[in-house]
């Protein structure tokens, strides 16, 4: 297997379907998505378990988008697509500043956020979009790390990008400390917290694990440039419990025990890295990009 971000070898890691890149370290998994599989996850308890952090870290984010970063505040109405919308929470906080549309290729999901009025398409990034279409802002919100094939996406976000957009890209980093613990425990035999953090057994499993570097390389490679960084919170402590057991796979009892020690854990996590980081890319001139590849090389 080679390495999407840098092209070097990669190695087997603390399981046969995770893999470590032994030049950057970056670390991508061999999981099968199954969108439209539902088996074992009870969608209607999964919302409402992940409501609470994503709500939270939306707010953050556009706060962030707004104040700090130029390139995304609302001059006139700006286009932003939300790349897997999931339940069109991100959407339903950014029509205050943007003319929104979502994509979201599950059907189960997607029926039920159509029907709260939101403008979403069932289908995948960029099918369900025509050659024409152009935004502003493409976010990917914890969804970059399912897709297959990242630098193909990333390309054609740029194809989809009016002059002076960007792209966001909201997802899980490596460096974080809870991500770095679960990797420890795992290869003391107790690998329930490392599984949980690549999402296994679920239908959509993350593929990566991005931090900065591979990002950068994904980014040049692909025509971009970060221009703006930011962590989020890891955990937020207001519906911890059904975040732990809404997966079907632990036991309430077991939950409840987990949901615990993580509550006692809270005040080492502010002192640790988040495991959640927000990139901005912009795109780069072609020899700008060719010039900052062959430097990465």
């Amino acid at each position: 297997m080679r390495c999407v971000s840098c092209g070097s070898d990669m190695s087997v890691g603390i399981f046969d379907w995770h893999f470590v890149c032994k030049a950057c370290e970056f670390e991508c998994s061999t999981l099968s998505p199954k969108i439209n599989q539902h088996d074992g996850v009870d969608e209607f308890e999964r919302e409402a378990a992940l409501r609470p952090i994503r709500e939270n870290n939306f707010d953050l984010i556009l706060g962030w988008l707004m104040k700090e970063v130029p390139h995304t505040r609302n001059q006139g109405h700006k286009k932003l697509l939300d790349v897997g919308c999931a339940h069109g929470w991100f959407l339903e906080k950014a029509k205050e500043y943007y003319d929104i549309l979502g994509l979201e290729p599950d059907h189960f999901v997607a029926s039920r956020t159509q029907k709260r009025g939101l403008p979403v398409r069932e289908g995948y990034f960029p099918d369900a979009l025509s050659a024409e279409e152009k935004l502003d802002v493409i976010i990917f919100n914890d969804v970059l790390e399912h897709i297959p094939n990242v630098q193909k996406i990333l390309e054609e976000c740029r194809l989809h990008l009016e002059a002076g957009g960007v792209v966001v890209v909201n997802a899980p980093d490596r460096r974080g400390g809870i991500y770095r613990l679960s990797k420890i425990l795992a290869r003391l035999g107790q690998p329930g917290a490392f599984r949980r953090m690549w999402q296994y057994g679920l239908p959509s499993p993350h593929l990566y694990y991005f931090d900065k570097n591979s990002i950068d390389r994904l980014a040049i490679a692909s025509g971009f440039s970060i221009i703006a960084e930011r962590e989020l919170p890891s955990i937020v402590t207001k519906g911890l419990l059904g975040r732990i057991h809404h997966t079907g796979n632990t036991s309430l009892v077991r939950s409840i025990f987990v949901a615990a020690g993580t509550w006692a854990f809270l005040p080492l996590v502010k002192i640790l890295r988040s495991d959640i980081s927000v990139w901005v890319l912009q795109p780069i001139p072609a020899e700008e990009a060719a010039l900052k590849e062959s430097l990465h090389k």
